[in-house]
């Protein structure tokens, strides 16, 4: 096969494939066996018709245009690739002649293939992290959120309802006077500051005490799940039957014990500690790597091509609704559980898209300009590896690589890598200030910058019974806060 490129405008290049004339038979001499397989002739058996024969039946310029076509997939992609090109769309071929028996057969392509674009800079590029280690105040944080699991509920009985307790109530609410559906609770272990009703519910509960009614009243705000209530004025008769308080254990050795079967609490503070700094210095790692690359990406000049984002939301789109049904959900399940529009969803995989191929483009402009090579040994090393992974040999994966046309997608990802593992090299990392006190939750959490395409929907919420010592009659199930006209959305 003989292959020739010509530069057009821009990224477009014109490539000229010749296919020998053995190939062309080739190809012609497998269309006609397939054909001859898929058509029923009668007084032959499937597949044993001759060639006259199947061109009388289906016509000879039908299996001519079908070896064509085998033809152009079959040796486009190794054109390709013996040119070193990385088409970003699909070719413009045209009209194109039917192969003939035993002449080479000669096509065109227009191509619009990968820009090359440069950088502005890339020295001085540093980054923003937070520290690798943790905090005295993480620690402390931590040892909390462990003591949460030991700690009772007590009843209160010389102070009103402050903002951490836990009220056990009933209540009557109305919207304007006018009861709605599920507007009465009775006796329900209700867990100030969770957000379960309106703000300005919890607020009428404080400093009321056990035994003692209240009235709370307060205009339903535009954030509310139900909107034909919004603007309305929405009331509630509260009952607080009783008070009960968090009560934490001590901190000391015997809590090390109960908690990890520690002696001490310096050595449950040290264990901690040991844990922290290895997640925050792993989170850290991906983190320095996510605002190296988006850094890079920002000194990028020019405009990426529109067919490279299109096509690669269209990957990212795939993958979610792949990752989707994987857990048993479908799509349209998605719509409706969180709320979100398709629309609303294809336009935050594409913004996320934009910035990946930025990444990546950015990543080999810095190949690029730091003079970098790749050797047979890099491609070789990426095979084994990726082999290693498959349990395939990794001359059989070459092989089958090189006749799909991509290795020279192969090829950008080690060039990619290798510019990555520079530019980890050489960036300056400055640690923010002091992180904030969000105990365990806060600790190995996902940077925003791993959020999924789109937020995911409230979801309701309901009190679990915190402590044993309640009765059976103590509780009922109460309404969601969403399901109150009043609630707010979260």
């Amino acid at each position: 096969m003989k292959t020739s490129v010509e530069k057009l405008d821009g990224t477009t290049v014109k490539l000229t494939v010749t296919v020998p004339a053995d190939e062309v038979d080739k190809a012609i001499d497998g269309t006609y066996t397939s054909v001859a397989k898929q058509v029923k002739i009668p007084g032959f058996r499937k597949g044993k018709a001759p060639r006259p024969i199947i061109d009388t039946h289906v016509g000879r310029d039908y299996v001519l245009g079908e070896a064509t076509e085998e033809v152009v997939n079959t040796t486009y992609p190794l054109a390709v690739d013996a040119e070193g090109l990385r088409p970003i769309d699909s070719p413009e071929i045209g009209d194109l002649d039917s192969v003939k028996p035993g002449e080479e057969f000669t096509y065109v392509a227009e191509i619009e293939t990968r820009p090359e674009l440069t950088l502005s800079s890339y020295d001085d590029i540093t980054v923003e992290l937070p520290p690798a280690s943790a905090e005295d105040s993480e620690i402390e944080a931590q040892i909390r959120y462990m003591a949460e699991r030991f700690a009772t509920l007590e009843p209160v009985s010389d102070r009103g309802v402050q903002v951490e307790d836990f009220v056990l109530l009933s209540f009557v609410g109305k919207v304007d006077g006018e009861e709605y559906e599920g507007n009465a609770v009775d006796k329900y272990l209700y867990e100030m500051s969770r957000g379960l009703m309106p703000i300005e519910f919890d607020r009428g509960l404080i400093g009321v005490e056990a035994g003692s009614e209240t009235h709370i009243e307060f205009p339903i705000p535009d954030t509310s799940s139900n909107p034909d209530f919004v603007g309305r004025v929405a009331t509630f008769d509260v009952t607080v039957h009783e008070i009960k308080a968090k009560v934490f254990p001590e901190l000391d050795d015997d809590f090390a014990e109960n908690v990890g079967g520690f002696e001490s609490m310096d050595a449950l503070r040290a264990d901690i500690r040991e844990k922290m700094d290895a997640q925050k210095a792993v989170a850290q790692m991906q983190l320095k790597e996510r605002e190296s690359r988006s850094a890079l990406a920002a000194r990028l000049e020019g405009d990426i091509p529109e067919a490279m984002v299109r096509s690669r939301t269209n990957a990212m789109l795939r993958d979610f609704v792949t990752g989707l049904e994987s857990r048993g959900t479908t799509v349209e399940d998605y719509f409706a559980t969180t709320g979100v529009d398709p629309e609303k969803l294809e336009a935050d995989v594409r913004e996320q898209a934009v910035e990946s191929v930025r990444e990546e483009l950015a990543l080999e402009s810095l190949f690029r300009a730091l003079a970098m090579e790749l050797t047979d040994d890099d491609i070789d090393e990426e095979l084994r590896a990726i082999a290693g992974e498959t349990e395939e040999a990794p001359e059989d994966l070459r092989k089958r690589w090189e006749e799909a046309g991509v290795m020279a997608a192969l090829r950008e990802q080690v060039q990619q890598r290798k510019a990555m593992l520079w530019l980890l090299d050489h960036v300056t990392v400055v640690e923010k200030g002091e992180p904030s006190e969000g105990g365990a939750e806060d600790a190995g959490s996902e940077s925003a910058a791993e959020a999924k395409p789109a937020k995911k929907a409230a979801r309701k919420r309901t009190t679990k019974k915190k402590t044993a010592d309640l009765s059976a009659d103590e509780t009922t199930e109460a309404p969601a806060a969403d399901e109150t006209p009043a609630a707010e959305n979260e």
